[in-house]
């Protein structure tokens, strides 16, 4: 045995590692589904906030004092004046409180579960060789704990420089009256360089945090040690990952901000590359740089390959189409299947209750601010005469898939985040019937929205369905009737598993229904506007 074997030490080939890591994601496209999963913990923060926003705005307009809130708040910002007045204070404060605490638990909870998932699922991709939509679930509730405790600690332990120079920074600002004030602010900004390089520097050595909970089976402490471990004794591969990944999101946001100027909305595009193939092959290489590195594991062999950018342009457009056109199969399938029926009704539901809201809340204090604030009934969005239409629809085409299958996977957290999304777009939606007149509003609406919107509402459906799935395995434990037409595995007998690959069929067949729609609304819905008095 080698010296660098008996101490410690081994070659961990990034290139090889990186390679193998697409083709392991081209093999195994379930891998795509925890960072699906992971957006829809971004749809829970949200639905947390938005169901906040919602409760406060219908409390002020119930009792007349929407319209005065809203002026303050464009006046003053959310800040410490709105909470110190008593008019507000009242409900203003309990829902901010609720809103900080559940963010706060989503995050830490639903990160640990989809992490657990994640890792788990890279692991058994490179080791098993095989990805059953079951392991997703089985990892993420194997691991949950041990992976949201990790995944606090690693934040703290990463970000606290950053997060102590800032506040230091902010308890400066606040006396910067003073002279000895003034010199504290003017120092403190320095430090908040340094401790956003400290934070930075440790970014590098905890980067192995999460891995470390699936292939070693530790957490907190000791997972944040063997990744400071793993990353001192590999710092070129760890240097190696940490410069690739900066390297593409550089990329990405230096294309995005660079077709912006000339009228081409790239963002969305930006986001699903970045979710759906850069996300988990570069995690997956992380986890297994991680692996590899243990001295216990031989050395990765050397494997000749296809190159991964002919498989891009040539290999993945249809393989990606294949799998889209059988989640148009099971999307239709799933509309039509009439034990489906009451999860469509509460989607249905939750729309029209967020309209009617929308529609109360407009009626009762947002109308006569925003006309008191110069808005102009008819008046449309200017942007749409200084980008692009194809590129816009392009980019409101990926914008609405993503959302949607944000939507329906965060049904995981017991349906609640799903319906309360469509609520929200419900809500939206209500708020701007009373803007204008009826006819004008329809030529804004239904040209792309008689798309949209039922698709919009079939994915809520869907994690209403799911969170029924979740709802169901925790007290009752696993079930026969999955009702899918797609295959599953043998490992996915459990209901809430082959709901879980349906969800993920179906908002994957919704693809093409969004983007026609955002097609449609980007070239076609700005004419029929015109045609009906709207001005841009």
């Amino acid at each position: 045995m080698s010296w660098n074997l008996l101490h410690g030490f081994k070659k961990v080939f990034f290139d090889r590692i990186f390679e193998r890591s697409y083709w392991t994601w081209r093999k195994h496209p379930m891998i795509i589904v925890p960072s699906m999963l992971g957006t829809a913990i971004t749809v829970i923060e949200q639905s947390i906030i938005t169901l906040g926003v919602i409760v406060l705005l219908t409390n002020l307009a119930m009792r007349g004092l929407l319209s005065g809130f809203l002026s303050q708040l464009t006046q003053s910002g959310l800040g410490l004046g709105l909470f110190q007045n008593s008019t507000y204070a009242s409900v203003l404060i309990p829902i901010a409180a609720f809103s900080v605490i559940g963010y706060f638990l989503a995050t830490i909870i639903g990160g640990g579960f989809v992490y657990a998932a994640e890792y788990g699922v890279y692991l058994d991709a490179w080791n098993k060789d095989r990805v059953p939509i079951g392991s997703i679930v089985e990892n993420g509730a194997r691991r949950w704990r041990s992976m949201a405790w990790t995944l606090f600690l690693s934040n703290v332990i990463t970000w606290g420089p950053l997060a102590l120079a800032f506040l230091l920074f902010l308890f400066a600002a606040l006396n910067s009256s003073t002279l000895v004030g003034f010199v504290a602010l003017a120092a403190s900004s320095y430090i908040i360089y340094l401790g956003l390089g400290a934070s930075l520097f440790l970014s590098i050595f905890t980067v192995y945090s999460y891995p470390a909970v699936v292939v070693d089976n530790v957490s907190g402490f000791r997972a944040i040690g063997k990744s400071f471990g793993v990353a001192g004794r590999n710092l070129g591969a760890t240097l190696s990952y940490s410069l690739v990944r900066v390297l593409f999101q550089l990329l990405l946001t230096l294309v995005v901000f660079l077709a912006s100027d000339v009228g081409l909305p790239l963002s969305s595009i930006s986001a699903a590359i970045l979710s759906l193939l850069l996300t988990p092959i570069l995690h997956s290489t992380k986890t297994m740089i991680y692996y590899y590195a243990k001295p216990d594991v031989p050395e990765m062999p050397f494997e000749l390959s296809n190159p991964i950018w002919y498989d891009i342009k040539t290999r993945l457009p249809r393989a990606a189409w294949l799998k889209i056109r059988a989640g148009l199969s099971e999307a239709a399938r799933f509309a039509a299947n009439p034990k489906n029926l009451p999860f469509h009704l509460l989607s249905l539901l939750a729309f029209g209750i967020g309209v009617l809201l929308g529609d109360y809340v407009s009626l009762n204090g947002v109308k006569s601010y925003l006309v008191g604030n110069g808005y102009v009934p008819g008046r449309g969005n200017p942007l749409l005469n200084q980008v692009f239409g194809p590129s816009l629809g392009a980019d409101i085409f990926l914008n609405n898939w993503l959302v949607s299958i944000a939507t329906a996977l965060a049904g995981l957290g017991f349906g609640a985040p799903s319906f309360l999304t469509i609520m929200f777009n419900g809500f939206i939606l209500g708020v701007l019937v009373p803007l204008s007149t009826l006819t004008m509003l329809f030529a804004a609406i239904l040209p792309h929205g008689i798309i949209e919107i039922p698709s919009f509402i079939l994915a809520g459906s869907m994690g209403i369905k799911l969170g029924y799935a979740a709802v169901r395995r925790l007290f009752r434990g696993p079930t026969e009737d999955g009702n899918l037409a797609v295959e599953t595995s043998s490992n996915s007998d459990d209901y809430l598993s082959r709901t879980l690959r349906q969800t993920v069929y179906v908002v994957v067949g919704l693809g093409p229904l969004f983007l026609i729609a955002g097609l449609i609304e980007a070239d076609i819905t700005p004419i029929i506007m015109r045609m009906f008095g709207w001005t841009f």
